[in-house]
């Protein structure tokens, strides 16, 4: 490629990244806005996050095409943190927060955020979206949403009558049409030309209802914002840092550090899926992130993570580099430093609407659907979690979450049947063995392999086997071995048990036991994968049960 291409290419990339910017900045600002006020701060906290989110996250970001910023997530325990501590006491928490992810990434624990349970994440991200939807919906209304989930949930029926109902002019009932008008323009704006849509759903409506209430001169909450972006930092001193001392911080600290880079790297796994550009460094995302969040802390903004419908925007307006999430960044700060005072047009209830919205976009039931079909154990971790967030707090509901999860592995790793079936008319037996082969189940199978009347033909029968260890391979080897010399034949799916023990020494086996030839499936039928998975599935339908 010759340097003109190359230099042809790289103006057409730029081109891409500015229009996709200017897309994901729209959505972004009122976001960052109505994140911030739904977190019990000032805008201002939002903007500085959406800012540093774009400029320096996305400088160093693993996920190039992955845009950071304020997220929904994370409301319901900043908000927590802002009653008990006010902002200095957040920004002290933030900024330790981000330290403790810049010790993930450094240490190289990325990978260890996916192996989180798709169902505890899922189950996380619908009890954070019920308990979002139900505080901003009685912002919607122009009131205050009750101390605790449940406060809320029995509350509705009276705020929603009170708001919607009588139409009489008042200023919840004001704030709830604009409320009302701005989910329904979003969720109309799904179904027009896809050619239409370069515009995002929420700013067209915060646009509408933005233009009604001047119109008519609503008497409901508007924004207000400091004209003077750098003015609104609120620095923290050293001072502030003596709450470290309280442990109710320290783990508070933990949780947003847990929480917001579980969230980032199931966002970087999401835009993994939909673009082929790049591959997330999921330990520099994470380094990424904790540097944008010690930053955060320290200037009073509110925590950044990587976010999915910014990003997906992102991805789908064209983007090509990490310039398109560094500009997003830029355009957001150029825009409330020039026209702040477009802000005060912005009725309070047209962010609340669109943040409850996103409550509703988070309970994702399609994935709860899934979960559902591909295990109902999952899926009883997946309600665990949903109603121990809803119950307790949030960081208490994932551990909950985790502790069942951990509890249903231990479970399925010790559920054990083994089970022998006669068949005297062809000088058989067969042995059905469901579960894993561990030490724990050594002398279980160990009564029933050395009891088996000499002579006959053994098939041993694995089912649902996922971990073998040395001593019960040693153990069906040897017996086998014993067995063959008695005048007896033993079929045993010996790869299966190569795969998941490699490391037993399988190549000085016919060394020790010759009798027993490993590598050329010696004691197997010919079709003896048919014959195993044809008993694996009569094991399952008839013998143990699904």
């Amino acid at each position: 490629m010759t340097f003109d291409s190359v230099k042809r290419l790289n103006k057409i990339k730029f081109k891409k990244d500015f229009l996709a910017s200017l897309v994901v900045f729209l959505v972004a600002l009122p976001l960052c806005v109505g994140i911030a006020i739904a977190s019990g701060l000032p805008p201002e906290a939002g903007i500085l996050s959406g800012i540093i989110g774009g400029i320096v996250v996305g400088a160093f970001s693993g996920s190039p095409l992955q845009v950071s910023g304020p997220a929904a997530g994370l409301i319901i325990i900043v908000y927590e943190i802002v009653q008990k501590y006010g902002i200095e006491g957040l920004g002290v928490i933030l900024f330790v927060a981000g330290l403790i992810q810049v010790a993930f990434g450094l240490l190289n624990w990325g990978k260890w955020f996916r192996a989180i349970s798709p169902a505890i994440v899922q189950g996380m991200l619908s009890g954070i979206g019920i308990s979002i939807l139900l505080s901003q919906f009685y912002i919607m209304l122009d009131t205050f949403p009750q101390k605790s989930v449940l406060g809320n949930i029995t509350s509705l029926p009276h705020a929603f009558m009170h708001g919607i109902f009588p139409i009489d002019g008042s200023n919840h009932h004001l704030a709830a049409i604009i409320g009302v008008i701005t989910i329904t323009i979003i969720t109309l704006w799904n179904y027009i030309p896809r050619k239409y849509k370069l515009i995002p759903a929420p700013l067209v409506a915060v646009i509408a209802v933005s233009i009604i209430a001047s119109i008519f001169h609503m008497p409901i909450k508007f924004i207000t914002i400091s004209g003077n972006i750098l003015g609104s930092i609120n620095l923290i001193s050293f001072e502030h840092f003596k709450l470290l001392l309280n442990t109710e911080c320290i783990i508070d600290a933990i949780s947003i550090a847990f929480i917001a880079s579980a969230e980032t790297l199931l966002t970087s796994t999401a835009i993994d899926k939909m673009t082929n550009l790049y591959k997330t460094d999921y330990d520099r995302e994470i380094l990424a992130q904790g540097i944008g969040n010690t930053l955060a802390g320290i200037v009073g903004a509110i925590p950044i993570t990587g976010v999915i419908v910014r990003s997906a925007t992102n991805i789908q307006a064209g983007a090509q580099t990490r310039k398109s999430a560094i500009l997003h960044g830029v355009w957001i700060l150029l825009f409330v430093t020039a026209l702040p005072f477009v802000f005060r047009f912005i009725p309070a209830a047209s962010l609340a609407a669109i943040l409850v919205y996103t409550g509703c976009k988070l309970v994702n039931i399609d994935m709860a659907k899934t979960i559902y079909s591909l295990s109902k154990g999952e899926f009883f971790i997946y309600l665990i979690t949903i109603i121990a967030i809803l119950s307790t707090n949030l960081l208490e509901g994932i551990l909950i979450g985790l502790v069942a999860g951990v509890l249903r592995n231990l479970h399925k790793m010790a559920h054990f049947k083994i089970k022998v079936i006669n068949q005297p008319d062809e000088n058989k037996i067969i042995i059905k063995i469901k579960g894993n082969l561990t030490f724990l189940r050594l002398p279980q199978i160990a009564e029933v392999i050395e009891n088996l009347e000499k002579g006959k033909s053994v098939q041993v029968v694995f089912n649902n086997v996922s971990i073998a260890d040395h001593a019960t391979i040693d153990l069906l080897v040897g017996w086998s071995s014993r067995y063959i010399k008695n005048k007896g034949t033993v079929l045993i799916d010996w790869n299966r048990l190569k795969k998941l023990y490699p490391d037993f020494g399988w190549e000085s086996l016919s060394a020790i036991y010759p009798e027993i030839d490993t590598t050329t499936k010696q004691y197997l039928p010919r079709d003896c994968s048919k014959c195993i998975n044809y008993h694996n599935s009569q094991f399952r339908k008839t013998d143990l049960g699904s």
